[in-house]
């Protein structure tokens, strides 16, 4: 369904500029930085990033996630080299292997044969001038529904990631804009504040809050309301957690009482 004799300079994502690019766990801290684990993202954007890793809009991206088809498939006695391709270029990936796992059970190695579509989680690092993806994980892809879905996502992350950096940006030029609220929370604020990624100023109150949470599980929708009770009625409280679920901004975590924000990090 996509034309693979496009890859190489191909029609999507034309502007390099766009994309920056994902950084390492082990790479220095550096304040007030954003990061984002994973992220989904096409060839094109790891061949064109920085020597400091991936970003988009200034988002440190941690573990990158490509889709694409195996061209070439190079096994060694420590590595696996894998030239993968999709519809923006064509790149290197390489999946170290663990001798003792693979002496005790064969399926430690993926299962994929040349012109197979893939989906591989990993690192994105600089090997003598050429970028290279180091491998975690490689699943073979059985959909096809799959791939039209990988370069959705890649389009939605970065639609959201700019809107985010610009969102950012407004907020470090007014820096009474959040005083005295808590991390990433606009719970307080005016309830004539502009529209921002789509949500309107009550679901950005509801949408900040359970971003602001820093607990694994989320935020509980019984502290969510014992905030917000005094600003909106349970009902409205109700229909605009239902709304944000399913519109992707939120998910539920450890059960349906339990909420955090997809962007979180």
């Amino acid at each position: 369904m996509w034309n693979d004799q496009s890859a190489v300079g191909g029609g999507f994502f034309n502007s390099p500029g766009q994309f920056g690019a994902a950084t390492t766990p082990n790479q220095a801290q550096k304040t007030s930085r954003r990061v984002s684990r994973t992220a989904p993202i096409v060839i094109r954007q790891a061949l064109h990033c920085g020597d400091d890793g991936v970003k988009i809009w200034g988002t440190e991206i941690q573990i990158v996630s490509i889709l694409a088809r195996v061209r070439n498939i190079r096994m060694q006695s420590s590595k696996i080299t894998y030239t993968i391709q999709d519809i923006t270029g064509r790149m290197r990936a390489v999946l170290w292997i663990d001798q003792e796992a693979m002496e005790e059970d064969d399926k430690s190695t993926p299962k994929v044969q040349v012109n197979d579509y893939v989906q591989i989680y990993g690192n994105v690092k600089a090997n003598k001038g050429k970028k290279v993806l180091m491998a975690f994980k490689i699943m073979p892809v059985t959909d096809v529904n799959t791939i039209t879905f990988h370069y959705l996502q890649c389009i939605n992350n970065k639609v959201k990631m700019e809107a985010d950096s610009k969102k950012e940006k407004v907020v470090n030029n007014n820096p009474t804009f959040t005083s005295g609220l808590p991390a990433n929370s606009m719970v307080g604020m005016n309830e004539n504040t502009s529209s921002v990624n789509g949500l309107n100023p009550r679901q950005m109150m509801v949408f900040n809050l359970i971003r602001s949470s820093t607990l694994e599980q989320g935020i509980s929708k019984q502290d969510m309301f014992a905030t917000l009770k005094d600003r909106m009625a349970q009902i409205e409280f109700e229909n605009i957690l239902e709304w944000m679920c399913g519109e992707g901004h939120i998910y539920s975590t450890i059960d349906e009482e339990h909420f955090r924000a997809t962007d979180a990090f």
